[in-house]
């Protein structure tokens, strides 16, 4: 019985390891989404985002990272960028993220911000 126990201890810390380091994954990419955006149009993150969506020479896989970003964030204030680049349906197949802007990225992310995301709670601080 107590070596039962310790494999559950240490395969509790070890999913407890592998959530934290997921999380925090999440956490920079958008962080690092955040700041080549700031840097490039100095606004704050939340209207630096928006800006890349609406530049016409921000490439499309600059634009899929900002939407990802908005989804993971899930603010209010994505909602209406989001709605003006949605297409209205996600086409067959998988979208070419360095080509296109991905609708089915849109989609998630306008449900994300309509229905709540897991992560959304960690951006408090970045989001202004």
């Amino acid at each position: 019985m107590k070596i039962f126990k310790r494999v559950a201890i240490i395969f509790a810390i070890f999913i407890i390891v592998l959530a934290l380091g997921c999380f925090l994954g999440i956490f920079f990419y958008v962080k690092k989404t955040c700041d080549r955006a700031e840097d490039r149009y100095g606004e704050g993150c939340q209207n630096a985002l928006i800006a890349v969506m609406e530049d016409d020479k921000s490439s499309a896989r600059e634009k899929n990272d900002a939407i990802w970003a908005m989804g993971q964030m899930a603010d209010q204030e994505f909602l209406e960028t989001l709605e003006k680049f949605y297409a209205g349906s996600v086409p067959e197949g998988r979208e070419p993220l360095d080509e296109v802007v991905s609708q089915y990225e849109i989609k998630k992310a306008i449900r994300w911000i309509n229905e709540g995301n897991i992560t959304s709670w960690m951006y408090g601080w970045i989001k202004k």
